[in-house]
């Protein structure tokens, strides 16, 4: 009976085998899976954006509360939730939607996207400070937050980062301008109608059904 040394099933294990050379065909990766890899690098400075203003937003509440407590009003008063809750979670998706395009075209200017990230960082930042000083904890905020942040972030990030891509083909692009952006626009428009717009879609929803309950 023949035995498989530990040696000889490593070095099997290290053998990449030619797909085609076998008669198999060779598996196409995904274009959606392959424009978000490439576009992760902005994605993630979107996300550093953000983080900063939201770190801002804390730090600086007692400075900057003339001027955000008025904003925080005038959107708790669009955004009341006496509202039927149907009605409620489609003002909210079309309010997120139309944010996530103005960042998407701004995105071809290139730093409009991270202004705006920052300052929508700071609000929530600024709101973490107060929900704190009424006495809640940490874990209220989390919970109240993260079940439609979770899809709402990610997809105000791939927006802006979308764009900015599409921005920085213009400036810099590799071979032929045109062909270029126009190359990125359709991925653009690809990855906003697959991804973008079902998690806002999910974001609204579960931020109407399932955080406003969560509020304590």
């Amino acid at each position: 009976m023949n035995t498989v040394t530990p040696v000889e099933q490593d070095l099997w294990n290290e053998i990449e085998i030619d797909e085609e050379w076998v008669g198999l065909p060779k598996k196409k990766p995904n274009p959606l899976v392959k424009a978000l890899k490439e576009n992760l690098v902005l994605i993630e400075l979107c996300m550093m954006a953000f983080a900063i203003g939201s770190v801002s937003g804390f730090f600086l509440s007692e400075e900057s509360s003339d001027i955000v407590m008025p904003i925080i009003k005038q959107i708790g008063e669009e955004f009341s939730l006496e509202e039927p809750k149907f009605q409620l979670a489609t003002k909210i998706f079309f309010n997120n939607l139309r944010a996530s395009l103005i960042l998407l075209f701004s995105g071809t200017l290139l730093f409009i996207p991270y202004l705006v990230l920052m300052v929508n960082g700071f609000l929530v930042g600024f709101i973490f400070k107060t929900f704190l000083e009424k006495g809640y904890s940490i874990f209220d905020f989390i919970l109240v937050t993260f079940p439609h942040s979770i899809f709402e972030l990610p997809a105000i990030f791939i927006s802006s980062a979308i764009g900015i891509r599409i921005g920085l083909t213009y400036l810099l692009p590799k071979g032929n301008r045109a062909v270029a952006v126009s190359q990125r626009i359709k991925e653009a428009g690809a990855i906003y109608i697959t991804i973008v717009i079902p998690l806002l879609l999910l974001a609204a929803f579960i931020e109407t059904y399932i955080s406003t309950t969560l509020l304590p």
